[in-house]
């Protein structure tokens, strides 16, 4: 891993107080960077970072902010998770994904930064024609409001990069899982449910998904400020897939959990992913990266 990139630049966050971001904030800390954060929680939890409430449509803000920490690197991980279908939704989706994108670009015109590091999504690939393993040449084939702004978003990102000289990497960063992740994701509700042997709820898990532990994902994000990666696009992923229902009985059998899993229960989303596997030679080829351990070994060896 490149420390050089890292040690003692300054690095701007956006997003810093969600889970992926403070995972990120303490690697770049590990690694001596001076960082910063920018989100709209009213304060950080960690005290080792300069940190910014700020919405990233609050344009004059946003722009005092920027001018006054001077990025030589940033990582854009502030956005909208939203992952329904409902099209009511979309303006509001947009407005942070899209729009807060469009803002911070903007303020960050005049800036001398190295690289811009944006976090997307394996969902732009979405949709049912989607051929697996996926590729970064697969097209865009977004499900929901939230992988449209998030193509929308790339798209942005490139163009303004082109128009400004300005040098990005984009990560579509494939499911993944760690320690005290919230509630809202599955396997931490699975997860919870079998630690405390109550019966689980969820579909027939038909479902294929590429699961990765938080710490490959953040070992991605760092290689992401070298050079070898600039004006590149990755899948971060870990190349194998596994479906819903094999994820949800592999860990009762890890847990050794006596709750009862109701396959079945919980219908299917409209305009359900089927299998969304991803290809990561691109990244392993470009910039050495490739996943160290499974989930299932790494919730192991976190619970010896």
């Amino acid at each position: 891993m490149d420390i050089i990139e890292i040690k003692n630049k300054r690095v701007l966050v956006t997003g810093g107080e969600g889970y992926l971001g403070g995972y990120l904030i303490n690697k770049l800390i590990n690694l001596g960077a001076e960082v910063y954060s920018i989100d709209i929680k009213e304060t950080s939890q960690n005290g080792k970072v300069k940190y910014f409430k700020v919405n990233l449509n609050d344009e004059r803000e946003l722009f005092k902010i920027i001018k006054e920490v001077n990025p030589e690197l940033i990582y854009h991980l502030a956005a909208s998770l939203d992952r329904t279908r409902d099209f009511s939704e979309a303006n509001t989706i947009y407005s942070i994904n899209l729009n807060g994108t469009v803002n911070l670009l903007n303020a960050l015109k005049s800036i001398n930064y190295s690289n811009f590091v944006f976090i997307s999504t394996s969902e732009v690939y979405g949709g049912e024609e989607t051929q697996s393993p996926i590729s970064e040449e697969s097209k865009f084939i977004p499900a929901s409001p939230y992988s449209l702004s998030k193509c929308f978003a790339e798209l942005t990102l490139q163009t303004f990069s082109k128009i400004n000289q300005k040098h990005f990497t984009i990560l579509r960063v494939f499911n993944f899982f760690g320690p005290k992740m919230p509630d809202g994701f599955f396997i931490s509700q699975l997860i919870t449910k079998l630690e405390n042997n109550q019966d689980f709820d969820m579909t027939k898990g038909e479902q294929s998904r590429d699961y990765l532990y938080i710490d490959d994902i953040t070992d991605a994000l760092i290689l992401a400020s070298s050079q070898k990666a600039y004006d590149e696009i990755f899948n971060v992923c870990s190349g194998k897939g596994i479906s819903i229902k094999d994820i949800a009985l592999r860990f009762k059998k890890i847990t050794n959990s006596k709750s009862k899993i109701n396959f079945g229960a919980i219908p299917y989303r409209e305009n359900e992913i089927w299998d969304m596997t991803g290809d990561n030679s691109k990244i392993n080829q470009f910039l050495g990266w490739k996943p160290r351990l499974t989930i299932f070994d790494r919730y192991k060896r976190n619970n010896l």
